[in-house]
């Protein structure tokens, strides 16, 4: 008989519990949604890190942060439930259908979803998307509330939930037959208060000494586009979303670099088939190159 390697196999609820624990943003949370106590959360990670003797969490009182280890495991940890689910749907014959609700921010919008949405629907045809755009920080309490099935997000670094699809770099920019960068104080279109770019672009200004002024708000993207187009104002946006006409602003302009943003996918476990099955559908066109960088 063949000797079989225990450590060469997972147990996939303490994979899930890592991903939760992860996407939740804590032990107590990850419990509630798990339906287990927060100790006993607690002693499977616990074991799975004593199996593996490497540390895969790090606690602090900002809440809870994957190691380097933890965050190539739950990589594979994902992929491991997302197959799992597959092979189950499969196997008992249960057709991809009904209704998936997926939240996402207007400026993903063309960037992210509109892409696959077509070759998604000729794939699965019996299932029907309906679309909520809205600001990432509004997204996340719809989720939790069950009125959206699935969402892509900009994470707030304060509290990162999901799985991060792409990071996404941001710039300065103007349009092409205006200099508003020229004008002190530096008008801004921006989105509102609550918007996770927001705070790190104008303590980056401030950081610099540079004054500014918010000149325009808009919630949605459009808003945005026609108050940079109209030459009132400068604003910030990850590079994807950048006009091919307009100009990007740097170091030469007096503007400082920004951070990444961090784009991600929160797809509850739990979920169903069809909701599942697009939350794969957009994970495999990212890995492949299919959504545009």
């Amino acid at each position: 008989m063949k000797w079989i390697d225990p450590m060469r196999h997972f147990d996939t609820d303490s994979l899930e519990t890592l991903v939760t624990i992860v996407d939740r943003g804590g032990f107590t949370a990850a419990g509630e949604a798990l339906g287990k106590t927060q100790a006993a959360v607690s002693v499977i990670v616990s074991k799975l890190e004593a199996r593996l003797g490497k540390r895969l969490l790090e606690r602090s009182r900002r809440g809870v942060k994957p190691t380097v280890a933890g965050e190539a495991l739950i990589g594979y940890a994902r992929r491991i439930l997302a197959m799992e689910d597959e092979a189950l749907a499969a196997i008992m014959g249960d057709e991809a259908e009904g209704r998936v609700r997926l939240a996402v921010p207007d400026d993903f919008l063309d960037l992210m979803v509109a892409p696959l949405m077509g070759a998604f629907a000729k794939r699965f045809p019996r299932v029907q998307l309906e679309m909520r755009c809205d600001l990432s920080f509004r997204i996340e309490p719809m989720l939790e509330r069950g009125e959206v099935d699935l969402a892509i997000i900009t994470r707030d670094p304060a509290r990162p939930v999901g799985e991060v699809l792409r990071h996404e770099p941001r710039v300065w920019c103007a349009a092409r037959d205006h200099r508003p960068e020229l004008i002190t104080p530096l008008p801004l279109a921006m989105f509102p208060e609550g918007c996770r770019c927001r705070p790190t672009a104008l303590a980056a200004l401030d950081a610099i000494g540079r004054p500014w002024r918010i000149a325009y708000t808009s919630s949605h993207l459009p808003g945005v586009y026609s108050a940079v187009n109209a030459g009132l104002a400068v604003t910030v946006l990850g590079i994807s979303s950048v006009p091919p006409a307009w100009r990007r602003l740097g170091a030469a302009e007096g503007f400082p670099d920004l951070p990444d943003l961090d784009i991600a996918l929160v797809a509850p476990r739990g979920a169903s088939t069809a909701t599942k099955h697009l939350a794969s559908f957009i994970r495999e066109r990212v890995v492949e190159g299919q959504i545009a960088a």
